[in-house]
């Protein structure tokens, strides 16, 4: 295996690609790395900003994963678990992948299931609170009008990386986890409804720098991660090196 081989990406680390999404006009180089069936699911959204971000996320996590294995990008075939989590049908590796906005993230881990997820955070004439557990409303209800979207967000990344690292997803009720506040480190505390999470000491939990107007948020399963972070950009253009 080559130098850039997912040997590279240790145990104990979980590896962040950040990108903007690239605009449609300049991206046909992307489009030849999906498959069929992405391809059928780019061609059927509309709007050019939801068509640029579907096909950066997808073919950055083509080109991390071809540069990660060695492999052609092209060429990597995906399945679905039970509840909808992607994963490769024919390697051992753990990733996640999440768009919002303008922006796009992966994670790679080399010994752990991982989630991420990022999020623009967007005034709203009103929040979806429902959810928020009661720790954590008793908490935002004393948040200041002016910060409460990025408070929102801020929760409601931790909750969906921890969901995304399980592979549940949406099918649980947000509202049955309760994170730590905003201003404190990310941390899992309780699960209601699950005796083994209270709080669960095998999920480690990460904020995530996503830069301005944006929040972002990993989930391990397992021990301490180190999270290392990459620019996607230049993957994306170099879809055979990882960068960094």
């Amino acid at each position: 295996m080559s130098p850039d081989s997912f040997c590279s990406v240790r145990p104990g680390e979980c590896h962040v690609w950040t990108a903007r999404a690239v605009s449609v006009s300049a991206s046909a180089h992307l489009c030849a790395l999906l498959d069929a069936r992405e391809r059928r699911v780019y061609e059927s959204l509309t709007g050019e900003p939801v068509r640029a971000q579907y096909l950066t996320a997808h073919a950055l996590l083509r080109s991390v994963l071809g540069a990660a294995l060695d492999r052609d990008p092209a060429g990597l075939a995906f399945a679905a678990g039970p509840h909808g989590k992607p994963y490769l049908t024919d390697a051992p590796v753990e990733f996640s992948i999440s768009h919002s906005g303008e922006l796009v993230a992966v994670a790679l881990s080399a010994d752990a299931p991982v989630g991420v997820d990022v999020e623009r955070i967007t005034e709203l004439a009103e929040l979806p609170l429902p959810v928020l557990s009661e720790r954590e409303r008793a908490v935002f209800d004393r948040v200041p009008g002016p910060a409460r979207a990025v408070a929102f967000t801020s929760y409601w990344v931790r909750k969906e990386a921890v969901l995304k690292a399980t592979g549940e997803g949406l099918r649980v009720d947000p509202a049955r986890l309760t994170v730590s506040a905003p201003d404190r480190p990310a941390e899992l505390l309780a699960w209601r409804g699950r005796d083994d999470v209270q709080p669960h000491p095998e999920v480690r939990l990460y904020d995530l720098d996503a830069g301005e107007g944006y929040r972002g948020a990993v989930a391990l399963l397992g021990g301490a991660h180190r999270i290392v972070r990459h620019d996607g950009g230049g993957v994306l253009h170099r879809p055979r090196r990882i960068v960094g």
